[in-house]
């Protein structure tokens, strides 16, 4: 049988470093998807098809212990997620058998600038794991684990985590197996995952800065400042985690003042957690487009981790959300116009009798 498994990608809104000290966070799946096609291959080896990182498909197979063997000896390295995946599900015994052809599709999490391809911070990592994952495992006749959202998202957290050195919320991966607008909070590394509504009258635009950003080298950046500067750690993130409640509770009130109040005392927090542990949270990118977004009366803060990739700019007016577009794209950023995606993970699973 043919098995297709497609997630949706995600934007940070509020509460980022503070997730991982128990505080909550927003956290948006919008409407970028990954997918992965799981099917029998025509050969006895495996099969991996995936356009965006490889010039060809490329044959592998697994060893006695059941863990993939690449052809070349960097492969690994640089299919890392795809390996780790496969590293993951083969311990719990969730491959399919017999030879497997594996494609891969990331291509909306790219755009064309200046004549160059270049990706979009949506994402994209979380949003594969979850496709991936699910394909091979309904492809391996254990569907009924994927189906259970709460304990499927338990065991992704753990195969994902390997690629972050054990950092990492889990809150993209929330998004990508659920969907829609959430609330995420871990506690004690359990996962508390429950959807959230918007404020009527609070209106959002993102903002893409056209430079990537490295999530896993600053939350690494901000673990070494926390050993070294365990007091000044403790009163920042107390200080996010106490502003990430309130901005939570703003948006579940529906107030557009609070939470914009609240959005703009985290957007500070953040600058101030960034100039303490030389984390260029706020990069020349961010803080030109805040200019701008201020300057048009509205709100603006990155999205995760900061540093480039994607901000977000909140306003009480939708006609000054505009002016601030144009202003922003004449300035030759991109604002893409980004849905949510309400659906989370879609399984389909063709040919099963």
């Amino acid at each position: 049988m043919k098995v297709r498994a497609e997630a949706p990608g995600k934007l940070f809104l509020l509460g980022e470093y503070a997730v991982l000290e128990g505080a909550p966070a927003l956290v948006l799946a919008v409407d970028a998807r990954a997918s992965a096609v799981v099917e029998p291959a025509t050969t006895p080896g495996w099969e991996l098809v995936a356009p965006d990182v490889l010039q060809k498909s490329v044959a592998f197979r697994f060893d006695e212990a059941g863990l993939p063997v690449w052809p070349e000896a960097d492969m690994g390295k640089r299919l890392s997620l795809v390996d780790q995946v496969l590293k993951g599900l083969a311990v719990r015994g969730l491959l399919p058998e017999g030879g497997i052809r594996v494609t891969l599709d990331t291509s909306d999490f790219f755009a064309v600038r200046d004549g160059k391809r270049r990706k979009l911070g949506l994402g994209s990592s979380a949003a594969l794991t979850v496709a991936l994952a699910s394909a091979l495992t309904a492809a391996s006749g254990r569907r009924v684990r994927v189906k259970d959202r709460g304990a499927w998202m338990g065991e992704l957290l753990h195969i994902h985590r390997a690629l972050q050195d054990g950092r990492g919320s889990g809150a993209d991966l929330a998004a990508a197996i659920y969907g829609g607008c959430l609330r995420y909070r871990l506690d004690e590394d359990n996962p508390r995952i429950e959807g959230c509504g918007w404020p009527e009258g609070l209106h959002r635009l993102f903002v893409w800065t056209g430079t990537p950003s490295s999530t896993g080298e600053y939350l690494a950046r901000l673990d070494a400042w926390r050993r070294q500067n365990p007091d000044e750690y403790r009163r920042m993130l107390r200080e996010l985690r106490s502003l990430a409640e309130t901005g939570a509770a703003s948006i579940a009130d529906g107030g557009v003042d609070g939470a914009l109040k609240a959005f703009s005392a985290y957007a500070r927090a953040l600058q101030e957690l960034g100039a303490a542990a030389k984390i260029p949270i706020y990069s020349a990118e961010h803080r030109e487009i805040a200019e701008v977004v201020e300057g048009a009366g509205g709100v603006y803060k990155p999205c995760g981790a900061g540093g480039g990739d994607f901000g977000v700019a909140l306003f009480g007016e939708a006609g000054r959300l505009e002016i601030a577009r144009g202003k922003l794209e004449r300035a030759g950023f991109l604002c893409p116009p980004l849905a949510p995606d309400y659906d989370g993970l879609r399984l389909e699973v063709i040919g099963e009798e």
